[in-house]
């Protein structure tokens, strides 16, 4: 995997805080990686799930290369995630907060969003596990999802050790749902060729996570996880 020179990084970074003054309407093309690195700032401000054990950590060392974000949680599905204040009003605190990583994919070109993962410890991996992204669209005014998205990648055996890269093709401008996507309606019903288009132009969740939808995992015991290198652009 290539890393990008620090002049990029720090062009990515403004780019970011001009995307966090007007979230959901840049109408332009954005590629943006957070790495943790000294100097960088938290700009997706990447939580774990829920219910967590221990507070979400960036460490300056051990990650792929250089920072990275730690945290451990108890959970079947346990999910990095960021969101927007449409699905989530977090006031003062920083979760909760719109990021580069969500508003108008279309208007912004999003194609891929991927990241570098690491599992310190596993809490269970049973039949099913994979690494998915899912995105969800909120719809504000039942205050319930109006349309979201899975996108997994074969089912991995055996819990990875060390740092892996996960790439995932959105492809926010195809005319259609493009293959190997999982794609419904709030209701739980299949979502169109033209409502992926109306999906796209809002998306208020975007999660990494180790599971695949329709599956069912025990929850038996602590996971310790690792982020870096969280890409969203072309």
């Amino acid at each position: 995997m290539s890393f990008r020179t620090c002049s990029a990084r720090i062009a990515g970074i403004l780019a970011a805080a001009a995307c966090v003054a007007d979230a959901g309407s840049l109408s332009r093309d954005v590629d943006f990686t957070e790495t943790y690195d000294a100097g960088s700032t938290d700009v997706g401000h990447w939580g774990l799930t829920t219910n967590t054990l221990r507070s979400r950590v960036i460490e300056r060392t051990g990650g792929h290369p250089g920072g990275y974000l730690y945290s451990e949680v108890s959970t079947p599905i346990p999910t990095w995630s960021t969101v927007s204040k449409r699905y989530q009003s977090g006031g003062d605190d920083p979760i909760g907060q719109d990021s580069i990583f969500v508003g108008d994919y279309y208007a912004r070109r999003i194609n891929h969003v991927s990241a570098d993962l690491r599992i310190y410890q596993v809490g269970s991996w049973t039949r099913g596990r994979t690494v998915t992204l899912h995105l969800v669209r909120w719809e504000v005014g039942s205050n319930s999802v109006a349309f979201e998205a899975f996108y997994s990648p074969p089912d991995i055996s055996a819990a990875p050790t060390g740092w892996h890269h996960y790439d995932f093709r959105v492809d926010a401008r195809s005319a259609r749902v493009p293959p190997g996507w999982t794609f419904r309606r709030g209701d739980g019903t299949p979502g169109t060729d033209a409502d992926w288009a109306t999906f796209m132009h809002q998306i208020d969740f975007v999660g990494i996570c180790y599971w695949r939808p329709g599956y069912f995992y025990p929850a038996l015991g602590i996971w310790k996880l690792g982020i870096d290198n969280i890409h969203v652009g072309s």
